[in-house]
């Protein structure tokens, strides 16, 4: 009954949210985001606290995060425990929390630096949503100073005003900007030849979540091309997994369990707005699950070959790689897009069939509940969508990389078609 009152809709957000793009894009063509200035800075953070002290939209994942810190407070790991365990709770507060939690029959599959968090929190401000929220300012505005030390003021100012951004961290609680700041600075780091310590930062990284596992060739690309030393080598890749062991650890002392048991399964069978997924699974079946990565890999070996890939710069094959991967993934949750956002705010040649991704990643909150169609939830599930989207978005993006690769090699083209044909 609550959700056929509801006033907002997924229609009437997507309409307000195309207003905000609109915005956003022309600050962008405008000059405005070349000035530097303190205000734009305090107005940028006023935005972000006000949303902490707002309510979520669409989103219910923030209950999860709150449960996790209770529950790693209480048993010391949140890993194979599942909320649905305690139904019948009598405490009004985790009953509360209990039944806003999706998927009650599945234990978390949150990474351990995001459990370390979520604890924190708890032990700080038990059960405070605005807290969850508050503290991820820290990674956010290093994230800010970051971009704008590698990249420019311009750049930073295209971070800090981003609306997905501001939306999916401040006001849904996603706390996906903690693993990708990490991602990012390890990159920094190995640029200033900063690797062991960029390798540690990548581990952490991918103990928040496995996304950024595919730009680990990259990584270490640029630690080959500086320092091509073989007995170096062991010793400098095992600071990455160091990282990685040191977010485990703790839980391990009180379980046996960990995120991938619940993360396979997620993997496995959980399908959420599948774009390029629904076309390997109409060819290949279920058997797609097992190489809808695939794609994402092959650009990685091309990549890696010089003689192929000479004329792309670092992050255009970073974007490339993980459009592949989220275009062929079968779920695709909108904040998961943020994780290449960094990496496409370099002034020149960047990948912007990305950005044109990062946008319209916010159509998956057009599901059938959104949407109002109850019915359709009955019979296909509350996270389905209309095929008439999926295919819609997935059939959109040819177009668009036709258009990219025509205006980003028209020499290579025009000398294509300058060749002698071989019947003339």
């Amino acid at each position: 009954m609550k959700n056929q009152g509801r006033s907002l809709t997924g229609s009437i957000y997507i309409f307000g949210f195309c207003g905000l793009s609109i915005v956003y894009g022309f600050l962008f063509l405008s000059k405005t985001f070349e000035t530097p200035g303190r205000l734009s800075f305090a107005l940028g953070l006023l935005i972000r606290i006000v949303l902490i002290f707002s309510t979520p939209i669409f989103e219910d994942d923030w209950a999860r995060y709150l449960w996790d810190g209770w529950i790693s407070f209480e048993k010391g790991s949140p890993y194979g425990i599942t909320p649905e365990s305690f139904f019948g709770e009598l405490d009004p507060t985790r009953t509360e929390i209990l039944s806003r939690i999706n998927h009650p029959d599945w234990p978390t599959i949150y990474g351990p630096v995001l459990e370390i968090y979520f604890y924190l929190v708890h032990i700080l401000f038990p059960w405070k949503l605005w807290a969850l929220k508050l503290f991820l300012l820290v990674p956010d505005i290093l994230l800010f100073f970051l971009i704008r030390t590698k990249y420019g003021t311009r750049a930073s100012s295209l971070y800090f005003w981003n609306p997905i951004l501001i939306k999916e961290i401040f006001l849904n609680s996603h706390p996906d900007i903690i693993g990708i700041f990490l991602l990012f600075y390890s990159f920094y780091l190995a640029e200033k030849s900063r690797f062991r310590l960029g390798f540690f930062i990548w581990g952490l990284s991918i103990a928040v979540k496995g996304f950024g596992v595919f730009l680990f060739p990259f990584i270490f690309k640029l630690y080959w091309d500086k320092i091509r030393n073989w007995k170096r080598i062991g010793i400098d890749i095992t600071f990455s997994i160091l990282g990685i062991i040191l977010a485990y650890f703790p839980f391990l002392l009180f379980s046996k369990e960990t995120d991938f048991t619940a993360l396979s399964r997620f993997i496995g069978s959980f399908t959420f707005f599948p774009l390029g997924y629904n076309i390997l699974h109409d060819l290949f079946g279920e058997f797609s699950r097992t190489f809808w990565a695939l794609p994402a890999i092959l650009s990685i070996l091309f990549f890696l070959n010089k003689r192929y890939s000479s004329d792309l710069e670092e992050e255009e094959r970073i974007g490339i790689t993980f459009f592949l991967f989220f275009y062929f993934s079968p779920v695709v949750n909108a904040w998961y897009l943020l994780w290449m956002f960094p990496f496409l705010l370099k002034e020149s040649k960047v990948f912007w069939p990305s950005w044109v991704f990062l946008f319209l990643g916010q159509l998956s909150y057009l599901n059938y509940a959104n949407l109002g169609d109850w019915k359709s939830v009955l019979e296909k599930g509350y996270y389905a969508h209309p095929n008439w989207l999926l295919i819609l978005i997935g059939l959109l993006f040819l177009p668009i990389l036709l258009v990219w690769y025509r205006v980003r090699f028209p020499s290579k083209i025009s000398n294509s078609l300058e060749k002698p044909s071989l019947l003339g």
